[in-house]
Formats: structure tokens, C-alpha cells, sequence
């Protein structure tokens, strides 16, 4: 069990660390995109490759992550917690994230960042990540007896002590915009690149 608990430790700082590095590289390359210009062409650019990387490695960690998680006390202590299952939710929410923004970024390539709407839907996906990520590691903290210090920045906009769920309506228009704005911003900036 010990050995579990540290494997876990050390993937969810290894995520942490990657996920953070790419979501700092995309506010760089979004700030280069909209504010600093052709002056800071080559950061962008750098920017680029780092959120690319940094959401590439952290991505299958958040799924190791998850897995080691599981590795340490048996399902029934899960499914039985009110905080744990809030964990789980917030961890597949952050892959959610994380996944749209890497899949969104390899489909357009370089594209994402000529496209306006694109990359605002890049940031927007990697703070979303980011903020589950929080929101995963303050509850990891509370079940693990060792604050992380954003507990109460974390429980200004979501209490994690109880059991959140949105209606069934939400979660559908969620899915259905989680999917339609990746698709719709995709061919907008093809369109607007012809």
C-alpha cells in the first residue's frame, strides 16, 4: 500500500508539473497571438512546442494518475466516499480538457493560433484543465490529510465535501458544445484561411 501511495504521489506532481508548464506556455501564446504581435513571433513559437509537449506528457499521466489512485484502497472505499467520487469526477473532467485541447492543437497544427476563435478555445481548454487539476489535487489533499493550501480558493466555486451533480439537461448541452465547438471552430478557421 505504501508503495502505491507514493507511486500515486509522484504521478499526480508529474502531472501536475507537465500540466502546469503547458497551461503557462498557452497563456504565453496567447498572449504573443493577441497583444505582443510579430515582435514575439519566435516565443510563440516556443510557446507552441511546450503547451504541445506539456499536454502530450501530462495527458497519459492524468490517466496513470487515475489508475495508481485506484491502486490504493479497494472500490468499494471509492464508490462508499462522497469526496472520492468527487476526485474521480474532477480528474476525468481535467482529461476531458486536456484531451480536447491536445486533439483540437494536432488537428489544426500551427493553424490553432491564426484562428481567433481557436485560440480562444485553446485557452479556454487549458484553463479548464487547469482549474480541474486544482480542483482534483485540493480534494486529493483533503482525503490524504495534507492540505494543499487552495482548499479554500477551491471551495469558493465548488464545495467538495458534498456530492455536485448537474442536471441531466447541463451535462447534455455540455457534451453536445464540448463537441460541436471543436468541429465548428475547425472548419470556421479553415474557411477563413482559404
Amino acid at each position: 500500500m505504501e508503495r502505491a501511495q507514493a507511486f500515486h504521489t509522484i504521478m499526480v506532481e508529474m502531472t501536475t508539473g507537465m500540466l502546469v508548464l503547458a497551461v503557462l506556455a498557452i497563456l504565453v501564446r496567447v498572449w504573443v497571438r493577441f497583444v505582443g504581435g510579430d515582435r514575439y513571433q519566435r516565443l510563440g513559437d516556443y510557446a507552441d512546442s511546450t503547451a504541445l509537449f506539456g499536454a502530450a506528457v501530462g495527458l497519459p499521466m492524468i490517466a496513470l494518475a487515475i489508475i495508481t489512485g485506484f491502486q490504493q484502497w479497494p472500490l468499494e472505499a471509492f464508490l462508499n466516499s462522497v469526496i472520492a467520487r468527487n476526485k474521480i469526477f474532477t480528474a476525468i473532467v481535467a482529461f476531458g480538457f486536456w484531451a480536447a485541447f491536445l486533439l483540437v492543437r494536432l488537428a489544426a497544427g500551427r493553424r490553432l493560433w491564426a484562428s481567433k476563435l481557436l485560440a480562444v478555445y485553446a485557452l479556454v481548454m487549458g484553463l479548464g484543465g487547469f482549474a480541474y487539476l486544482v480542483f482534483t489535487a485540493s480534494i486529493g489533499g483533503d482525503l490524504a490529510g495534507k492540505p494543499s493550501g487552495f482548499e479554500e480558493l477551491v471551495r469558493t466555486f465548488v464545495e467538495t465535501r458534498r456530492t455536485f451533480l448537474l442536471p441531466v439537461a447541463a451535462n447534455v448541452m455540455l457534451i453536445v458544445a464540448g463537441v460541436a465547438l471543436p468541429i465548428v471552430a475547425f472548419f470556421w478557421s479553415k474557411r477563413k484561411s482559404v
